[in-house]
């Protein structure tokens, strides 16, 4: 998933001010996204070392339209009242901002303290549209049911088995993906790996 999460934020460029909802202070995925931009984050975690210490549950500490982008990097799964956080980053969020949302979907429990919500593409593009997204993209995490399954075996394994999963294994999920996707096609059986997400990323604009 990280691999895919990685690629699809390289994709993404943006420029001026960027507010980074539950980032660190140091995030790689801040060093993947191009353009021309200052960060500041925010975090209710001290160890993260943050910008700005503040409880994610709560209203944001800023005014309207104060910012070029927001950032949500797979952090909505972790907070409990997440509409509120969703209208509170659209809120803060200039007119023709950016609004970048990762989340996980077919990925274990997490805590970070908590872990309670996994999303649909459908409920989030529902979510995001009634706090007054106009426009997104969806990018599906993965390259299908192999990959699923193999996601979740390798969690199970010692770590150096894991490490050889990742420098083999995962190749040959990735072709016996993309051998059943051929292979469905030609025995005319409905088959998408956008059904078997590992995540999904959201670029939306106010």
């Amino acid at each position: 998933m990280r691999i895919e999460e990685n690629k699809a934020l390289s994709a993404i460029r943006l420029e001026g001010s960027v507010l980074d909802l539950g980032g660190e202070k140091d995030s790689d995925y801040l060093k993947l996204i191009g353009g021309q931009f200052n960060v500041l984050t925010l975090n209710n975690d001290p160890a993260a070392r943050a910008d700005i210490n503040h409880d994610l549950e709560k209203e944001l500490p800023f005014e309207d339209s104060s910012y070029d982008n927001v950032l949500l990097i797979n952090v909505i799964e972790h907070i409990f009242n997440f509409r509120l956080l969703l209208a509170e980053a659209v809120r803060v969020l200039k007119p023709k901002g950016k609004l970048i949302i990762v989340v996980p979907f077919l990925f274990p429990i997490h805590p970070s303290p908590n872990d309670y919500w996994r999303f649909t593409s459908q409920a989030l593009e529902g979510e995001v549209r009634a706090v007054g997204v106009r426009e997104l993209k969806i990018t599906f995490l993965g390259s299908g049911v192999f990959a699923s399954c193999f996601l979740f075996i390798d969690r199970l394994l010692p770590k150096f088995l894991r490490y050889l999963n990742y420098k083999i294994l995962r190749h040959l999920m990735v072709s016996l993906d993309a051998a059943w996707s051929w292979l469905a096609k030609l025995l005319r059986k409905k088959y998408s790996k956008n059904d078997y997400p590992l995540g999904l990323v959201l670029v939306c604009t106010k």
